[in-house]
């Protein structure tokens, strides 16, 4: 099982990447700043570990084979960031940043200069849970076009 969490582990943190590297921008550099991203980064490990050993457990092998190749192409899509010197802004990480910087600081008034820790952890997981249901759409469609494939 460490392995298992080994993996969820990498693979979050490389799918966090550019997030990450987009809060830096976005956030002041403090340490409670950072402090927020990576426990929020943190709190998707576990989700994405103990959802990944559910399937395991539960012996949903296509489920779980298809919730790892999702969060490949996920962290894939991150390539997308290099449309930027181009003016495209075609990232769903950035995109994804926009829309939960707008609720954390327009609508739920949560500033970064006046909490850096709080702004940060949720930008970080409203973030997050917005590119998990990008991973949830691939991993249904990856589900279902393997599943017609068998069946023929």
């Amino acid at each position: 099982m460490t392995n298992h969490w080994l993996f969820w582990g990498f693979w979050v943190m490389a799918n966090a990447l550019a997030s990450f590297m987009w809060g830096s921008i976005v956030l002041s550099a403090t340490p409670a700043a950072f402090a927020g991203m990576l426990l929020g980064i943190v709190v998707f490990i576990l989700v994405y570990g103990t959802l990944d050993a559910y399937l395991i457990k539960q012996n949903l092998s296509r489920w779980h084979d298809a919730l790892r190749r999702s969060v490949y192409i996920k962290a894939g899509l991150q390539l997308m960031n290099v449309f930027l010197a181009f003016g495209w802004p075609a990232s769903p990480e950035l995109w994804a940043g926009i829309i939960s910087v707008g609720i954390t600081q327009d609508r739920l008034g949560i500033a970064q200069n006046h909490y850096p820790f709080g702004f940060a952890l949720l930008n970080t997981l409203l973030t997050g849970a917005i590119l998990s249901l990008m991973v949830a759409a691939l991993t249904a469609i990856i589900f279902f076009i393997r599943k017609k494939h068998e069946s023929r």
